[in-house]
């Protein structure tokens, strides 16, 4: 794959479906082994399509398009309880490319987005599954050893920035 054959476009709604879509075969292809069943079928419950559209709406939402097919979705949402701040939210990538470096690039285009740049403090929250690939990015994790949030299976991931540049 080139990644540089990657386009990303602000989420679509006519395009919650296809996004939805791969956010649910990431669950149940990828996810569902670090939770037991009944946590697997809450947390997948939660990725609605009136979920999808609410979050493609309101924040910087995007579709990742190679090879004129959606294969991941991605976005940044602000924190306006808190100055400076913003969070990565919602990155699937499509099973059928993982581990190819698509997860690392998708990681380099949100760290090009204003509400990343404009932040002092981004902060992820990330899976039993993904929490070990934000680490390899820099990304520190709030409680160590981390501990999952039983409402999501998240636990809280974040990268500081000092003088306009993020801190390890």
């Amino acid at each position: 794959m080139e990644s540089s054959k990657l386009e990303y476009k602000r989420a679509d709604v006519k395009n919650i479906n296809i996004m939805l879509e791969t956010i649910q075969r990431c669950m149940k292809e990828v996810n569902y082994i670090d939770y037991n069943e009944s946590e697997f079928e809450k947390y997948l419950g939660t990725f609605t399509t009136n979920w999808l559209k609410n979050i493609s709406e309101t924040r910087h939402y995007y579709e990742v398009w190679y090879d004129n097919k959606i294969i991941a979705c991605v976005g940044v949402s602000r924190d306006y309880s808190q100055e400076k701040q913003s969070y990565f939210t919602v990155i699937f990538v499509n099973p059928d490319y993982r581990g190819i470096g698509v997860g690392r690039e998708l990681v380099n285009h949100l760290e090009l987005d204003e509400w990343y740049l404009d932040s002092n403090l981004i902060e992820i929250p990330s899976s039993k599954s993904s929490h070990k690939f934000y680490y390899k990015l820099r990304y520190e994790y709030r409680t160590y050893p981390p501990v999952f949030n039983k409402d999501d299976g998240s636990t809280i991931m974040y990268k500081y920035k000092k003088d306009n540049i993020y801190a390890i």
